[in-house]
């Protein structure tokens, strides 16, 4: 169920929400359990086994390390430091079993319910096998809800949050109904204290709340839902424009880096908002990526939680882990300070961008999707220092405004072309796509032909307009400028204009209709 929808918007959270608000604090978080386990059971017509068990997992497991933890700091009181020592290692196995089981569920689920078919598809053209496939179903959130399940796990271990008592709150934490579908990956600290205990709603939450709302669905209605035609006819029947579309395929590229983006980030605002509107703030999922000035950054400013999730859970267990420390130990002693530290950590990152890719789909071609932004990462690092020579050689100032131009485009085109592998059928179906791009550039057939898909010359003018209007809202957001405070501090009037006007906007312009269907969320595929 899109989050865009007449249903959710007008049955589930709207009653929610007034719920909410007239509920005493005390029982406020009973509404977001219910209306957020209804919108799951409806969303998933029932299917909600995975995530009972996944929450039963983490409850018990987490009591445990909890009692576990209490029990060694009440002992260690009265205790010589190598006693607490010894007393130490002795509870650390204990919690041990429990964090293994409490991490193991919940990505066994994982594993099988949205890769099993994937292992099997695998096993069998590697070794001629015909194991047969199962018919399973992917719940919704699956990927979602099975992060913060590990994350919630291995903060308890850490001492981090305290082990939640009642079952109830823990699965209002895993199935909230604003991040269920699409995230953002909150961590227990960040999201599940709110939802016990959500904040007065002040004045400006309300009116930051409604601006989150409206962009976000200009975003997704006015723009990623626009293109929709043209990035599904070409990728989708890519192998009939091979000849005369090369033209057709970079503009769905382009088109398609335009969609993902504004759907995805369409609905963070959307969720946001909403959640603004009940005092909760969301982690922040995005922030101007197409500003970055390299991969790194690109990645620091896109799924933020996913990568922030990717760092703590993979990266920093791998890096500090005894193997590893050995092996930083032992290359100190072999190369210069750099490569030194470069050499463990490229090791480690190499899991950790595995898992991106592998994280977003049951294909190869995700792997690989993974696996491109490492290559390039590991290319920048390894030839750091020969690129500081060589500015330094030119007299490059780095942080001129017009190198700073260049790194931009450089990562905006580099951020297309993953982007063209994360929408390519397949590894093959990229590869001779590509190709077509340099062989078969008829802009006359372009012409001709993209009109046929749904994005005319209107459809083209309102696009270009949208992305000017998003643009100049990132630039601005870039330079730190709070346009939503200044906005907020409207008189009411003014503001309610406002909002009348950019409602309109979306109503008139929005692509819905005769040619255009309700598009699903791209990333609650994933």
């Amino acid at each position: 169920m899109s989050y865009t929808s007449f249903t959710f918007i007008l049955i589930f959270f709207a009653i929610t929400y007034v719920l909410h608000s007239l509920t005493p604090q005390k029982y406020k978080w009973l509404i977001l359990f219910a209306g957020s386990w209804a919108f799951y059971v409806v969303s998933t017509k029932g299917h909600i086994i995975p995530l009972i068990i996944t929450t039963a997992a983490i409850w018990l497991m987490g009591l445990n390390i909890q009692r576990l933890s209490d029990e060694f700091k009440a002992k260690k009181k009265e205790l010589d430091r190598s006693q607490r020592k010894e007393l130490k290692e002795k509870y650390n196995r204990k919690k041990r079993i429990y964090v293994v089981l409490g991490i193991l569920i919940p990505l066994a689920l994982l594993l099988f319910l949205k890769y099993c078919n994937f292992f099997t598809g695998t096993v069998n053209s590697v070794f001629g096998t015909a194991i047969p496939e199962l018919s399973l179903v992917h719940p919704m959130g699956l990927s979602f809800y099975s992060l913060q399940a590990i994350s919630y796990i291995a903060d308890v271990n850490s001492g981090k949050v305290k082990a939640e008592r009642n079952p109830f709150k823990v699965s209002l934490y895993l199935s909230f109904m604003l991040t269920v579908v699409e995230g953002p990956i909150a961590r227990y600290d960040q999201l599940g204290t709110q939802l016990l205990n959500s904040r007065k709603v002040e004045k400006k939450d309300f009116d930051i709340g409604v601006q989150l709302i409206l962009l976000g669905f200009f975003k997704k209605v006015v723009m990623a839902d626009r293109v929709s035609g043209l990035v599904d006819e070409m990728f989708g029947n890519y192998d009939y424009h091979l000849e005369d579309g090369g033209v057709l395929i970079l503009i769905a590229v382009l088109f398609y880096t335009i969609q993902l983006y504004c759907d995805f980030s369409g609905i963070m605002d959307v969720v946001t908002g909403m959640g603004r509107l009940m005092g909760i703030d969301l982690p922040k999922n995005f922030e101007q990526p197409f500003f970055a000035v390299s991969i790194n950054n690109f990645w620091q400013r896109w799924h933020i939680s996913l990568g922030s999730w990717l760092r703590d859970y993979i990266f920093y267990p791998i890096s500090l882990s005894k193997p590893f420390m050995k092996l930083s130990k032992s290359t100190r002693k072999k190369f210069n300070p750099y490569y030194a530290t470069l050499i463990p950590s490229a090791t480690a990152l190499f899991f950790v961008w595995f898992s991106n890719g592998f994280w977003h789909g049951a294909s190869w071609k995700y792997i690989c999707y993974g696996l491109y932004y490492y290559v390039l990462m590991m290319i920048g690092m390894l030839f750091q220092p020969l690129f500081d020579k060589l500015h330094k050689a030119l007299k490059i100032n780095k942080m001129s405004f017009p190198y700073r131009v260049f790194q931009i485009l450089r990562t905006d085109i580099i951020v297309c072309v993953g982007m063209f592998l994360f929408r390519a059928d397949s590894i093959k179906a990229f590869f001779e796509m590509f190709k077509a791009i340099f062989t078969s550039f008829n802009i006359s057939a372009a012409i001709e032909q993209g009109g046929k898909f749904g994005v005319g010359i209107k459809d083209l003018l309102v696009l270009f307009l949208s992305v000017v209007f998003i643009f100049f809202i990132s630039l601005l957001r870039e330079r730190k400028f709070n346009l939503s405070q200044k906005l907020a501090d409207l008189p009411a009037i003014v503001k309610f204009l406002l909002h009348v006007i950019a409602l309109m906007i979306i109503i008139l312009l929005g692509a819905y209709g005769e040619g255009y269907g309700i598009k699903d969320l791209i990333y609650a595929g994933f």
